[in-house]
Formats: structure tokens, sequence, C-alpha cells
């Protein structure tokens, strides 16, 4: 069993702008360690500050963990608030024991809508730091010295926290900037997205590496952090490896094992029989225009939003679908890569697939698109 698959049991505890928020089992465990350690730091003294009684510790230490934890949360609804405005729906956010998780319906269609949603959590996190900062020199001058240890060490959980998702690795967030860069460069989101993989594979056994020498080495006295290095680095391994192997998968699969079979309407359907008749049967995006399996082109909901509807019963299919081009159809021997390519740049986000003699055998569409609604 991956250790992916460990980290798989979940409870519900909100929805924050119609988005599920779930928690991880296994957080509690992290959360319990976290207040132990900010607790017996407080204990010590820290930055210049006295040490705190145990009692008072023990309470400022889950009062600063559930703060960490939101800054956490926060990070990551800012990858779902720009992830929404880029009309990408969400499906949850989850905490769990290695920071957070925010999972889309499918992909970002461009390079940039990768790199704003990629960047908006490290942002976050950095303004999140900086606030904190600020507000601890603030309680300093004040005199309000408990209030400093927690605005200290929030502020320095957001650092690191930013700091660390901002290496050049997938699925970091700096790996998922690396991997928009690529993109936008090479034009392949498939190969971009596997070299980001293998970037994320270099920093997960570097941190392995870490971990190992700080939990053995006896000039260093970092067992704790040495461990929790290498369980960090085993889960990122774990998450970059699936990416690499899907990546590579992609390369190999052809379009023939992957497509559907196609729902087509003909060039002459009036607009609105498709909208009241065709449409509520088929919860697709975009359909292949078709006569004697002949494709004409690719009528996208999307096309339809300028159309008023008093212009549907005029309106024909043939009037509003995109011409074919070599943009909208692949053969079914094409690999995948090839045909994610093509839906990633070519406007619809779908394809028809044809055979060698240029008949419609099947359709492809990204994931699931963001859907468009057609007023009735």
């Amino acid at each position: 069993m991956s250790i992916g698959k460990l980290i798989h049991r979940q409870i519900s505890v909100a929805r924050v702008y119609g988005i599920p928020v779930r928690i991880d089992y296994r957080w509690f465990v992290v959360v319990g360690v976290s207040v132990w350690l900010v607790s017996m730091s407080l204990q010590k003294g820290i930055r210049g500050l006295p040490p705190v009684e145990p009692v008072v510790a023990w309470v400022l230490g889950v009062i600063t963990t559930l703060a960490l934890f939101l800054s956490v949360f926060g990070h990551e609804l800012s990858h779902a608030l720009v992830g929404r405005m880029e009309g990408i729906e969400i499906e949850e956010i989850v905490l769990h024991p290695f920071g957070g998780l925010t999972r889309f319906k499918h992909e970002p269609e461009t390079p940039g809508a990768e790199f704003r949603i990629a960047i908006a959590g490290p942002a976050a996190s950095f303004l999140f730091a900086v606030l904190s900062f600020g507000a601890y020199q603030i309680a300093l001058v004040g005199g309000y010295r408990m209030a400093a240890a927690i605005l200290f060490f929030i502020g320095a959980g957001n650092l690191l926290l930013a700091v660390f998702n901002l290496l050049p690795g997938y699925p970091l967030d700096g790996g998922r900037v690396l991997r928009a860069l690529l993109w936008r460069r090479r034009g392949n989101i498939t190969e971009a997205t596997r070299i980001a993989g293998l970037c994320g594979i270099f920093i997960a056994v570097t941190l392995i590496i870490i971990g190992i020498y700080m939990a053995v080495s006896p000039k260093v006295q970092g067992t704790l952090s040495g461990l929790w290095s290498v369980l960090v680095g085993l889960f990122l391994f774990d998450a970059a490896a699936g990416v690499v192997k899907h990546a590579r998968n992609m390369k190999q699969a052809t379009v023939a094992d992957t497509m559907s079979a196609p729902v087509a309407i003909e060039p002459d359907v009036l607009i609105s029989h498709f909208v009241d008749t065709i449409l509520p049967m088929h919860r697709r995006v975009s359909f292949p225009v078709a006569k004697g399996r002949q494709l004409h082109g690719i009528l996208a909901l999307e096309d339809l939003k300028s159309l008023p509807r008093e212009r549907w019963r005029q309106t024909r299919a043939r009037d509003v679908m995109r011409p074919v081009d070599d943009t909208l159809f692949v053969e079914s021997s094409a690999t995948m890569a090839r045909a994610d390519e093509i839906m990633q740049s070519n406007g619809v986000g779908s394809v028809a697939v044809v055979d060698h003699t240029g008949q419609l055998v099947g359709f492809l569409q990204q994931g699931r698109l963001k859907k468009v609604k057609v007023r009735k």
C-alpha cells in the first residue's frame, strides 16, 4: 500500500464559500506533537522572552497550534478561490498531517492559470508571516509578552510554509510554478508535469537523506526533526512518483484506449431542440457535429452564451459550431499526450476522434470542464 493511500480517513468539519473542508484523522496526532513542541519551547524561553509557567505554556501551545493550522487552511483557501476565479470547480480542501491539499475538478486550461493558482498559496503565507511579525514587534513594544510569543510562532510557521512550498518540485506549489513555466515554454503539459515530478522526487530524496543524517548523527541534536523530515520526504516521494508514472502512461496510452462513444448532433439540428431534448440527457460541455459519421465541427456550450434565446428556433448547429480543422480532431492511434496537448490549446477542451478513413469513432473531453449554464 502506498503512503498516499494510508492518508484517506477524513472528518468533514465545515463548508467555506461552498467548499467542503475535511480533516484527516491523523491530523490530530500532529496537533498533539505541535502543542508539545510549542509548549516546551515556551517553557525554555524564546527570542529574549522569559520562560513561561507550564500550565500557561500548554494553553499557549494549543492556541498557537490552532492558529498555525488556520494559516494552513488560509493557504489552501487562497488556492481554491483563485482556482474558482479561473473557472475551475473545487472538490474539497483537506488538512492532513503534512499540511493541506486543495482538490480541483480538473487541471487549469492555460499555463497562466496554473501559475496564478500555484503562487496564491505561498503569497498568502508570506502575507500572514509579515502581518504576524509586524504584530509581534508591536506586542513587544507594548509589553504583551505572551501575545508576542504566539505571534512569533505564527509568523515563523507561515514563513517556513511559504518557503518550503516554493521548492521547485511537484506536487509542491513551487513545482506547479515550474510546471506552468515549462508548459508555457514547451507547449506540452504532460512533459512539463513529468519534469516537475522528477524534480519533486529529487527534493523528496534530499529530505529523506537530510532527515536520516539528523536522526542518527551524534553531531546534530535533532532526532525528532530528522524523523519528521524523513516522513515528509516519503510523502512527497510517493506523490511525485505517482505524477511521473501518470505522465509516462499518458505518453504511452493511445486515444483509442481512453475515448468515449461520440454523442454527435447533425448540422441541421435547431439549437432549441438541442437545448430542450439532447442537452438534458448528456452532461457535456461540447458535442461533435457530424452527419453520416463525417465530422463537420464541434458545438461548445460556451459559444451559445452569446446567442439570444429568441434566435434558438431559427439557428442551427452549423451556424454556431466551430468548423472542423486540425485542432478539433485526432486519429484514434494518436497518443493521449498529443490529444491532451491539443485539448489544452484549442479553446474547446475536447477533440473528436476519427479513424484512418476520417470517420468519427469517438470523443475526448478534458476531465470535467467548468459548467456553462444555458438559460432556458
